[in-house]
C-alpha cells in the first residue's frame, strides 16, 4: 500500500502543461434546466456559415474543438423547448467560456408543424463507437445481447462468449456501471435487458486513464434511456415471444423531477424457455463419440432500479440508486452420445444417455451513494460510494446411464449430485476531479475495491438413491481482492491539434484459500501482490473541414474472473465438463489505433494490439473418452483490425448503414508441455441496415450481419455464419403509443460450425443453434409530460469487478 501511495504520488506530481483551444457552453430549457440532446451549431458572423454542430449532454453542455480565430455566433434548438442564440463574439484561440443560452418556446412560429429529430443509427468518434438503439425498428423486442450481434466489430460466438475487434475480454457496463456478472450469467443477463430501456450502446476500444484498466478490448456501455423537462412521466410496455415456445414480458419506468429533486426508476420482467441445440462429434483414443444435447434455460428474470437526485443548490447534487436482479428458474440438458470405434466408426457399441437439470436462484443488489460538485468554471468532483452483494444457489442432478447400441439394456449407471452456493460481496469507493488547467483540463482520481467471493463445491455421487459426498471433488474457494488504483489525466488543444495523455497505476493484492476435504497441495493459488502502470494518450488532427485523424493508445489489463480460479468440475455430461484452473495469470495488452474522419461521417480506423499470457477457454482430454474445457494462459496474440463506418444517404425516406470489420490474428500457443501450436486468421464482419420511412406513422426496417470463417478463443476454428432481420412499426394513440413486429433470423443462418484440430489427441466436430428464429410482438405507450429532463447516469466504480463473476452453467 506504501509503494502505491508513494507511485500515486509521483504520477500527480508529474502534470504537464501545455495550452488548449476550445469554445464551450450550456443550453438549458425554459425552466433554467440544462437541455439534453439540443442541437448546437456555431456560424461565421461575417457571412452566417455553418462552421461546426454538437449536441449537449445530460447536463446541457457542448464545446467545439479545433476552431480557428474568428468571429462567430451560436444558434441552439431542441424539439418541445424553442430556440436560443448566443451574442456575436471574438474568439482568438484558448478555452472560451460562452454565457448561457436559454430556450424559449415560439408557439406562432411553430403552429401544427411537428419537428421529429432523429439519431443517425450509428456514430463513430475519435474516442469511441455509438450504436443509437432508440428508435431503431429491428430493435424492438429483442434483447441486449442480440442487439451486439449487429454492433460493428463485435462476435458472439455459440457459447456466448463476446469478442470485439478480435479481442474477447470486453468489459460491460449499465450507464457506467458494470454488469456483476460474466459468461453464461452475463449472457442470461443480457437476454433479460430489453431494447425497449436501451437509448444506445457505446464501444470504447482505447479508454483514458479515468477507466479502470481491465478489459483488454475496452469497453461495452449500454446507455439506458433517459427523460427530459420538470414534471412527471414514464413508459409502460410488454412483449410476446415465439420461437420454439412462447414467452413474454413487461416493462415500466417513471421519472419525477422538479426544483429540488429528481426520483426515477424501472422495472422489467422476462418469462419463458429458451432452447439451445448443441452437436458435437469427437475422435479420441481410438473412439468415435457422437453427442446431441438440447439444452433449455428456463430464463425467469425481474430487474429494477431506483434512485434519486437532491439538489441543493446550483452546485451540488446528492444522489442515491439501488437496483437489482433476480433470476430464478431451472436449466436443463437432455443428452445422448452414441459410441464407436474409429475403425468401424457406423457400428454402434454403447449409448451414452444422460441429463442434467439445476434449479438455480440469483440474487444481486448495488447500493451506490454519490455526490457532485460543479461549477461555471470548469471544476468538477464526483464521489461514488457503493456496495456490492451477488447471491447464487445451485444444485444438479447428473444421471449417466451407458445402454448397448439398442438402448434397450442398462450396461453401467453413474449418477452424479451437486451442491454450488456463491457468495460475492463488493465494497468500492472512488472520486473524480476536473478541472482548468493551463487553457487545458486536467483531471485526477482514486479507486478503492475490495472483493471477498466465497464458493462452495460440493459432488456428490448417487448410489442406491443415496448421496455420498465425493471428498476427492469436493471443496471450498475462498477468494480475497484489493485493487486501489489512482490516475491523472490531461486534455489540451493547440490550433488543429488536440492531445490527451494519462498515466493509472493500480495495486493488487489478492490471496486464495482453496479447502478440500481431500487435500490437494498442487492446486493451492496462493496469492501475491503486484504494481501495474497503464499509460494512455491520444493526438487528434483536423486538417480541414473534411479530414480529421486519431491516434490513440492505451496499455491494458483482463484477471481472471473469481469463478474460474476455481478448480471444481461443472459437468454437461460424464464425458463433457468444464474446469477451473488456480493458476490463471492476468493478461496485459498495448493497444494503439488510427482514425480517419470524412465529412464528419465516413469513419475508417486501423488497429493494432498485442497480448502476453493470453488467457482463453481450450479444450483438453482426460482419462475414459472424456474432454473438458479450461481456461489456461495458453498464448501471446497479436491483432491487426481495419473498421469502416459510414451511412448511405440515399433518399429522405430511405435511410442506410454500413459497417465493416477486418481483423488479421496471430498467436503462438503453448497447451501443455511438448506442445506447441503457432497460427494466423483473417476475419470479417459486416452489418447493414435500411430504415424506410412510409406514411401515417408506418416504418419499415431490414437488417442483417455476417461473421466470415474465423478463430473463437485460439482454439475453435468457425465456419460463417449470419442472420436477416425484418420488422414493422406503427405509431399509435396519437403517437404516444408504438407496436412493432420483428421477424428474426428469416432464413435461419445463425446456427454455428466449428473445428477443435488443436488439442493434442483429439478431433472435434461441433455444430449447433440457439433460439435466433422468432417472432416478436412489442407494445409500449408512454404517458406524462414528454420533455422531462431525467437522471443523471452514473458511473459508480463497479464496473471491472463486476464483470468477473461468473454464472456455473
Amino acid at each position: 500500500m506504501k509503494t502505491f501511495l508513494l507511485s500515486f504520488a509521483v504520477l500527480v506530481a508529474a502534470a504537464t502543461t501545455v495550452t488548449a483551444q476550445q469554445i464551450r457552453g450550456v443550453v438549458t430549457n425554459g425552466d433554467g434546466y440544462g437541455a439534453e440532446f439540443a442541437t448546437v451549431v456555431l456560424y461565421n458572423a461575417a457571412d452566417s456559415a455553418l462552421v461546426k454542430g454538437a449536441i449537449t449532454d445530460s447536463d446541457g453542455k457542448y464545446e467545439f474543438e479545433n476552431i480557428s480565430s474568428g468571429r462567430y455566433f451560436i444558434n441552439s434548438s431542441l424539439v418541445g423547448s424553442g430556440k436560443g442564440a448566443s451574442p456575436v463574439f471574438d474568439y482568438s484561440g484558448g478555452d472560451k467560456i460562452i454565457e448561457k443560452i436559454a430556450l424559449q418556446e415560439n408557439a406562432q412560429e411553430l403552429g401544427q408543424v411537428t419537428v421529429v429529430a432523429r439519431r443517425p443509427i450509428l456514430e463513430v468518434n475519435a474516442d469511441k463507437t455509438v450504436l443509437n438503439v432508440e428508435g431503431n425498428i429491428n430493435a424492438q423486442g429483442q434483447n441486449a445481447l442480440e442487439l451486439l450481434r449487429k454492433a460493428p466489430g463485435v462476435v458472439v460466438d455459440n457459447n456466448d462468449n463476446i469478442a470485439l475487434k478480435g479481442k474477447n475480454s470486453v468489459r460491460f457496463q449499465i450507464d457506467g456501471r458494470d454488469v456483476p456478472m460474466d459468461s453464461k450469467d452475463l449472457a442470461n443477463y443480457l437476454k433479460g435487458l430489453r431494447a425497449e430501456d436501451i437509448a444506445a450502446i457505446e464501444m470504447i476500444t482505447n479508454p483514458s486513464a479515468k477507466y479502470d484498466a481491465s478489459g483488454n478490448a475496452g469497453i461495452i456501455n449500454f446507455k439506458t434511456r433517459k427523460n427530459r423537462t420538470l414534471g412527471t412521466n414514464g413508459s409502460i410496455g410488454g412483449e410476446a415471444v415465439y420461437g420454439k415456445s412462447l414467452k413474454g414480458g413487461g416493462n415500466l419506468s417513471f421519472n419525477h423531477r422538479n426544483e429540488w429533486v429528481n426520483v426515477f426508476g424501472n422495472y422489467n420482467n422476462h418469462y419463458g424457455d429458451w432452447h439451445n441445440d448443441l452437436y458435437l462429434t469427437r475422435d479420441q483414443d481410438g473412439k468415435r463419440y457422437d453427442q446431441h444435447s438440447d439444452m433449455k434455460d428456463n430464463n425467469n428474470n425481474h430487474n429494477f432500479k431506483l434512485g434519486s437526485d437532491f439538489f441543493l443548490g446550483a452546485k451540488h447534487t446528492l444522489g442515491f440508486i439501488v437496483d437489482g436482479r433476480h433470476a430464478q428458474g431451472p436449466w436443463s440438458n437432455d443428452a445422448r452420445t452414441a459410441i464407436s470405434s474409429l475403425d468401424a466408426p457406423e457400428t454402434i457399441e454403447s449409448v451414452l444417455v444422460a441429463g442434467n437439470y439445476q434449479p438455480q436462484k440469483r440474487n444481486n443488489f448495488n447500493f451506490n451513494v454519490n455526490y457532485r460538485f460543479a461549477d461555471t468554471t470548469g471544476r468538477e468532483l464526483t464521489i461514488d460510494a457503493n456496495r456490492g452483494l451477488y447471491r447464487s444457489r445451485a444444485n444438479s442432478y447428473q444421471p449417466n446411464y451407458y445402454k448397448d447400441a439398442t438402448e434397450e439394456t442398462v450396461l453401467s449407471e453413474n449418477i452424479y449430485r451437486n451442491n454450488t452456493p456463491t457468495d460475492i460481496d463488493m465494497l468500492i469507493l472512488k472520486a473524480d476531479y476536473e478541472q482548468p488547467f493551463l487553457k487545458g483540463k486536467l483531471g485526477a482520481g482514486f479507486k478503492l475495491n475490495n472483493v471477498e467471493t466465497d464458493n462452495t463445491f460440493d459432488f456428490f455421487n448417487v448410489e442406491d438413491g443415496v448421496s455420498v459426498i465425493d471428498t476427492g471433488r469436493s471443496n471450498q474457494f475462498v477468494y480475497k481482492e484489493m485493487v486501489n488504483a489512482g490516475y491523472i489525466n490531461y486534455n489540451v488543444r493547440v490550433k488543429k491539434w488536440s492531445f490527451q495523455a494519462g498515466l493509472r497505476a493500480e495495486h493488487t493484492d489478492w490471496s486464495g484459500d482453496l479447502t478440500s476435504l481431500k487435500p490437494n497441495d498442487d492446486e493451492d493459488p496462493k496469492g501475491e501482490q503486484y504494481l501495474s502502470w497503464f499509460p494512455s494518450a491520444a493526438v487528434t488532427f483536423a486538417m480541414n473541414e473534411k479530414n480529421q485523424f486519431s491516434l490513440t493508445y492505451s496499455r491494458r489489463i483482463d484477471r481472471p474472473s473469481y469463478r474460474d480460479l476455481n478448480p471444481f468440475e461443472d459437468k454437461l455430461d460424464e464425458l463433457t465438463y468444464r474446469k477451473g484452473n488456480p493458476y490463471l495469470r492476468p493478461q496485459f495488452t498495448n493497444s494503439v489505433e488510427l482514425t480517419h474522419t470524412f465529412m464528419g461521417f465516413i469513419n475508417t480506423t486501423v488497429g493494432y494490439s498485442h497480448t502476453n499470457d493470453v488467457f482463453t477457454e481450450y479444450i483438453d482430454t482426460a482419462s475414459g473418452g472424456a474432454s473438458f474445457l479450461r481456461n489456461g494462459n495458453i498464448a501471446s496474440q497479436d491483432n491487426w483490425s481495419l473498421s469502416i463506418g459510414t451511412p448511405v444517404p440515399i433518399a429522405k425516406w430511405w435511410e442506410s448503414y454500413l459497417s465493416v470489420t477486418g481483423v488479421i490474428s496471430s498467436f503462438d500457443a503453448n497447451f501443455r508441455p511438448g506442445y506447441a501450436y503457432s497460427a494466423s486468421f483473417k476475419s470479417l464482419n459486416l452489418y447493414n441496415e435500411h430504415t424506410f420511412r412510409l406514411p401515417k406513422g408506418w416504418s419499415f426496417q431490414v437488417s442483417g450481419w455476417f461473421n466470415s470463417p474465423s478463430i473463437w478463443q485460439a482454439v475453435f476454428r468457425s465456419k460463417a455464419m449470419g442472420a436477416m432481420d425484418v420488422g414493422v412499426r406503427k405509431q399509435i394513440l396519437d403517437g404516444d403509443g408504438t407496436i412493432s413486429l420483428l421477424v428474426g433470423d428469416v432464413l435461419g443462418t445463425a446456427g454455428w460450425r466449428s473445428v477443435n484440430d488443436f488439442t493434442p489427441g483429439l478431433y472435434m466436430l461441433g455444430h449447433g443453434n440457439w433460439e435466433s428464429q422468432t417472432v416478436k410482438l412489442n407494445f409500449r405507450y408512454n404517458f406524462g409530460n414528454k420533455n422531462i429532463k431525467g437522471a443523471r447516469q452514473r458511473k459508480t466504480g463497479t464496473e471491472d469487478v463486476n464483470s468477473r463473476i461468473k454464472s456455473g452453467n
